[in-house]
């Protein structure tokens, strides 16, 4: 355990922007760790579990990562973690982001840009009083959903126009910090943090690596409908990225408040100064998850909105093309995917699943572990293992590439 303490003690000393001397050894070995939401203490654990830790408190020399995305909130305000997850995302991002971009890459998923979006204009304090009152008007959905739609308007969205709606602030994004905001910031412009990478599996084929996955609504917005080199597709996404850092790269040196945008890719959730009924949440490619859109309580009208998806088909994922994404653990997927599953699978945590679309959609199955594909499959590799859920560290699985096969 030495190695985890010296890593804490690392992680706790880098300031925002600091850099780790390069690496001296050559990769033997890459993984890819699904959405990192859990004390950095289990985090370190977990990769000295795995034999990736250094006894110096930073990774292995010989070793190379790629982090999924997600590395902010975990647990809620009702289960008491707030504080430790406010402090302990942003030193494992720091942790990381000091690390060579050549033996660490640092994807972003929909936590990470809420900081730069839905939260771009939000002060600690008044994020604070905004989940007070959040947490008061949910506990009336249900019970008094009259007084709750009345408060919500004339309370809740003229109160606090510039903060998103109640379950993200009270919920999902509830360990939100303005330092949070700065380090994201300080990472984007220096180009540490990206949407996309690209690697080998073990079996030596191409892998895309993004948070949610790529589907044909996002090849068709960079232009590219019938890709299917990851590279490719990787570079593309990365170009849209540096352009929407760039456009507010002033206003964040000046200290300005600017909200960055990926639209269409990806749709922040709307605060009441959008005008827009409800407060919609956030969609598209960092949000968006793959689900049954005839299960059993299905909304189509709020998880296939147009502009904003938060879900997708698995038919919609590129035939031909295999990915590795973060996002949604497997208890979600045991719901949403309940027709393409065996009917016996337990509801356990896991790193590593597959989900395989063959024939154009006539087979799609959702299995657990490293499932056999053929080359015309669109296949999908989920990797987020529920960190902060699974109270052994020994049991979260890291996914293996091909060493030195990252880019």
């Amino acid at each position: 355990m030495h190695r985890v303490e010296r890593a804490l003690g690392l992680a706790a000393e880098l300031a925002d922007g600091d850099r780790l001397p390069a690496r001296v050894a050559t990769p033997v070995r890459a993984v890819a760790i699904g959405d990192p939401q859990a004390h950095a203490s289990k985090l370190f654990a977990v990769l000295d579990h795995h034999g990736l830790l250094g006894d110096d408190g930073r990774l292995r020399d010989d070793v190379d990562l790629v982090s999924i995305g997600d590395h902010f909130d975990f647990g809620t305000r009702a289960q008491g973690t707030t504080e430790a997850a406010r402090v302990d995302g942003a030193r494992f991002l720091r942790w990381l982001c000091a690390h060579s971009p050549e033996q660490v890459i640092v994807l972003v998923g929909n936590h990470d840009v809420a900081r730069v979006m839905e939260l771009a204009e939000v002060s600690d304090a008044r994020f604070d009083a905004a989940a007070a009152l959040a947490g008061e008007l949910l506990a009336l959905k249900h019970a008094e959903p009259e007084v709750h739609a009345a408060r919500l308007a004339d309370e809740y969205m003229v109160r606090f126009p510039e903060v998103p709606t109640l379950g993200v602030v009270h919920r999902d994004f509830s360990a939100f910090t303005e330092a949070q905001r700065g380090l994201v910031q300080t990472e984007l412009m220096a180009q540490r943090l990206r949407l996309a990478a690209v690697a080998r599996g073990t079996d030596g084929v191409e892998l895309l690596l993004t948070h949610a996955a790529v589907t044909a609504r996002e090849l068709a917005l960079l232009g590219l409908p019938d890709e299917r080199q990851a590279g490719v597709v990787a570079a593309a996404l990365g170009v849209r990225l540096v352009s929407a850092v760039d456009a507010v790269r002033a206003r964040w040196q000046a200290g300005a408040q600017a909200a960055l945008s990926l639209d269409p890719f990806h749709v922040a959730g709307a605060t009441a100064r959008e005008g827009l009924d409800g407060l919609p949440e956030g969609g598209g490619m960092l949000y968006h998850r793959p689900s049954d859109p005839d299960r059993p309580g299905a909304d189509r009208s709020w998880e296939r909105e147009v502009t904003r998806p938060r879900r997708f088909h698995p038919r919609t994922l590129p035939a031909g093309l295999r990915q590795v994404c973060g996002h949604t653990g497997h208890p979600k997927c045991v719901a949403e995917l309940v027709r393409w599953r065996d009917p016996t699978m337990e509801e356990t945590l896991s790193g590593r699943r597959t989900l395989r679309v063959r024939d154009g959609g006539a087979e799609i199955r959702y299995e657990l572990g490293m499932a056999a594909v053929e080359p015309g499959d669109a296949v999908l590799y989920m990797i987020d293992p529920s960190f902060h859920r699974e109270t052994d560290p020994s049991r979260v699985e890291v996914f293996e590439l091909a060493p030195a096969s990252i880019s």
